[in-house]
């Protein structure tokens, strides 16, 4: 308790008003001394434990625990930081939602990728090129069914306008993984899909999920995770149909 009295009193000289003129030390100083005021009631630090484990305070008449002394509770204005935390609680179970969406959703690009992938005849009706200052030059392929896919222009010298092609594309979402000519029997990979460019995307949400799903301490940790899985799964659905730039 000592050290907790001594950081108190070395933060609150260095953010008091009247000794920092800053705009945020006002706040600071107030988060400072509700931190202190917390840590120093046994009660009190209890429920803001509980509170970060996602576990709903127990009132002080109800607790059954003899360590704390029964009672009221001074009613003293909440820090920012724990409305957040009673906040994120509140939404916790929509987190953790979208985080196991998010195992589903990676489990099942993982299969889509994994299973035999599907053969489809088409023609090329254009190819442009395109000239980027910045990074290496490509070409844009279109395809007789609308797609449009991206290569570098050094590969797309290998197919030519009017060419027959095979595209191997998965089984589930028809992602388009190999361009081959009929003619040469030339192959290459697309590099622009979520299985090329954007393989990291599925991978890293698979981890996130398998965390987000089955970690259960820390409201904070949980809810944050939710946000980033929710956010993985838009991006997905995006990079699933992008296969140009």
């Amino acid at each position: 308790m000592q050290e907790v009295k001594r950081a108190y009193r070395k933060l609150a000289l260095q953010y008091h008003p009247d000794r920092n003129a800053t705009a945020e030390a006002a706040s600071i100083f107030i988060e400072i001394t509700e931190a202190y005021e917390i840590l120093s009631d046994p009660q009190r630090k209890f429920e803001y434990d509980r509170l970060l484990q996602g576990v709903q305070p127990v009132p002080v008449e109800h607790s059954r625990d003899p360590r704390f002394r029964r009672g009221p509770v001074a009613r003293e204005s909440a820090s920012k930081r724990r409305e957040a935390l009673e906040l994120m609680r509140l939404y916790l179970k929509y987190a953790v939602m979208f985080s196991r969406l998010a195992l589903i959703f990676s489990v099942v690009l993982i299969a889509d990728y994994s299973m035999p992938v599907k053969k489809e005849r088409n023609e090329i009706i254009d190819i442009s090129r395109r000239r980027e200052a910045r990074y290496a030059q490509s070409s844009q392929l279109a395809l007789e069914d609308g797609e449009v896919l991206t290569l570098n222009q050094e590969t797309a010298r290998q197919f030519q306008r009017g060419a027959i092609i095979t595209l191997h594309t998965t089984s589930l979402f028809s992602v388009p993984l190999i361009l081959e000519n009929e003619k040469t029997h030339f192959k290459s990979k697309v590099p622009v899909s979520i299985y090329a460019n954007f393989v990291f995307l599925p991978l890293i949400m698979l981890i996130t999920s398998l965390i987000g799903t089955f970690w259960w301490k820390g409201v904070e940790f949980r809810f944050n995770l939710g946000i980033v899985n929710a956010l993985l799964i838009f991006l997905s659905f995006i990079f699933l149909r992008i296969h140009s730039f």
